[in-house]
């Protein structure tokens, strides 16, 4: 385990006298500043500093709610059912101001596509814009998502759920049957006059949390957020309530595992996904999920990146020249002119940037655990700029056991890409190099 991690968990678990400098530094660059300061005692002398991380947070959340409340409003208005779970509504229902960080909107639609389309049509008057509007009514190339919504200003982005969980690692008929349980015991909510529908306190720690992290994408990875909603979410129920759910569920096996690696109750938290990711996932299959996708989607997830390989050799090649040349990025970043084009669909951006990692630790196996985050960002932002993606190449430095350490990614415009799946850069980077600077 990484000093990090180890520091990350110590800032969670520890009672406040044996917290360490490291442990709030640990906290700070997860974004955990505002919660971790919300387990100080009054007159410790850290509250002042982090007050300002918990100030950051609460503003964030405010510029967040007020488009999400609009829509929502409207929704509702127009006969559409939502209901909202994860990191924002957490942080709305169950945390104080200041103290949850997240990062997308997460909401629950009905899964039929003109209900989904009736919702995207809603959200477009308000000046929201879509992904791929043209292709939600028919869903069947999306795992658990419709569409992902952005707010004028990207004030917000909103994750448009069909099902609780992907059906990467069950079937999918199971993640149809599991969101249509979570509806039925859904409760109605009062949200300051927009009316909202939130999960049952056994789902939303069973089914939002712990199924998403085991049976999910993130596929028994940990994030160190479990281990405060844990606590949070187990105060609104009981014990023998949950394992009575999780029997119900088929989920007795994921429930048992998950408290061995995230568990308040004991002070329990393991964030190593070397540990956690084996004893998660025996317990998924032993509640009768797999650990591996289905032969025919594995075939078809080949099949969809291929027209995208030979592109990427070109570009990583062309990273790779790059790096050697060295030098001022910017500098080899202008020889990358702008494709005709527009914004790519999400599709295609999962196309491109994952052709592009893949290709770039095919060319670079030695470095695959030092890191290849230039050759990535490179070969990254070379390829959507060629497809007149607005790409952003994105450099930082941060402080660690009193090194140094630098890293480079690419966003966009409109902000981090979910398809290159390092959305927390900013929090952890103090950014350096913006190229080309946003306006």
């Amino acid at each position: 385990m990484t000093g990090p991690t180890r520091a990350l968990q110590g800032a969670l678990t520890r009672p406040p006298e044996q917290l360490t400098p490291e442990m709030r530094q640990a906290a700070r660059q997860a974004g955990l500043g505002g919660a971790l300061r919300a387990r100080l005692p009054h007159g410790h002398p850290w509250r002042a500093e982090l007050r300002d991380d918990a100030a950051h947070l609460a503003l964030r959340h405010a510029r967040t709610r007020g488009p999400v409340r609009a829509l929502l409003g409207a929704w509702a208005a127009a006969g559409i059912p939502t209901l909202i779970f994860k990191g924002f509504a957490l942080s709305e229902f169950e945390y104080a101001p200041g103290e949850r960080f997240y990062g997308d909107v997460d909401v629950l639609l009905p899964p039929d596509p003109q209900t989904v389309r009736r919702a995207v049509q809603v959200a477009r008057s308000l000046g929201w814009r879509s992904d791929r509007l043209e292709d939600v009514a028919r869903p069947a190339p999306w795992l658990h998502e419709s569409t992902h919504l952005r707010a004028p200003g990207d004030a917000a982005q909103l994750d448009v759920h069909r099902w609780i969980v992907p059906a990467l690692y069950l079937p999918r008929a199971r993640a149809m049957t599991l969101t249509a349980g979570l509806w039925r015991r859904a409760r109605a909510v009062d949200w300051d006059g927009v009316p909202v529908w939130r999960p049952d306190p056994r789902d939303e720690l069973l089914l939002t949390l712990v199924l998403n992290r085991v049976w999910g994408g993130d596929h028994g990875g940990l994030k160190p957020q479990d281990y405060l909603d844990s606590e949070r979410l187990a105060r609104r129920t009981t014990p023998q309530a949950l394992a009575e759910h999780a029997r119900h569920l088929g989920l007795t096996h994921t429930w048992a595992a998950f408290q061995a690696v995230c568990d308040p109750a004991r002070g329990r938290l393991e964030l190593n996904a070397e540990v956690t990711r084996p004893l998660l996932l025996r317990a998924l299959h032993a509640d009768g999920g797999r650990t591996r996708r289905a032969v025919s989607e594995r075939l078809g997830r080949v099949a969809f990146l291929l027209p995208a390989v030979p592109a990427a050799f070109g570009d990583v090649l062309w990273a790779a020249w790059a790096v050697r040349r060295g030098g001022d990025p910017r500098r080899h970043l202008d020889r990358c002119r702008p494709g005709p084009g527009a914004d790519l669909t999400p599709d295609v951006l999962d196309r491109t940037l994952t052709a592009a990692r893949l290709v770039t630790h095919l060319l670079h196996p030695r470095q695959r655990r030092a890191g290849v985050c230039v050759p990535r960002a490179y070969a990254s932002y070379r390829a959507l700029r060629r497809l007149g993606h607005p790409a952003v190449f994105v450099s930082g430095v941060t402080r660690q056991g009193g090194q140094l350490l630098s890293h480079a990614w690419v966003e966009d415009t409109h902000g981090p890409l979910i398809g290159y799946a390092e959305p927390h850069n900013r929090r952890t980077f103090r950014v350096t190099l913006e190229h080309p600077p946003r306006p």
